[in-house]
């Protein structure tokens, strides 16, 4: 990684905990009525929001790591990631992120860079910047 890259954060950042799928049947709906997008360090999950608003399920299983540090370092770059660029999800879609093993040895600029390029495949990422 490049060190003078920086995330990229798009209009105001805060998340709150009714922002994140919590609940079997939402994870299951993503998971029915989702498309699936795959990356090197994530698999993406992305289906319409039923509640018309954008929320993000984060799943990191002890199959990736049996350190329960690397698997809360794994979700914080992904929580982290999701709550810079979230203003900047086209329409409200609920979106399951699952880690892979490679997201152990990777930055916050990966993991979004990464989740950017999903969100473009997905048609669902608006940059105001036109940075992308």
């Amino acid at each position: 990684m490049n060190a003078d890259r920086m995330p990229r954060q798009i209009g105001a950042a805060g998340i709150a905990k009714t922002d994140f799928l919590r609940q079997r049947r939402e994870f299951a709906h993503v998971r029915a009525a989702g498309a699936v997008h795959r990356g090197r360090y994530i698999v993406v999950n992305i289906a319409p929001a039923p509640d018309g608003k954008a929320r993000l399920g984060i799943i990191v299983s002890r199959r990736f790591s049996k350190q329960a540090v690397d698997r809360n370092r794994a979700r914080r770059l992904i929580r982290e990631s999701f709550r810079l660029l979230r203003n900047g999800v086209r329409s409200p879609v609920w979106i399951v992120i699952i880690a892979r093993r490679d997201l152990l040895n990777c930055m916050l600029q990966d993991v979004q860079d990464e989740l950017i390029r999903i969100l473009q495949d997905a048609d669902l990422f608006v940059d105001p910047a036109g940075e992308s």
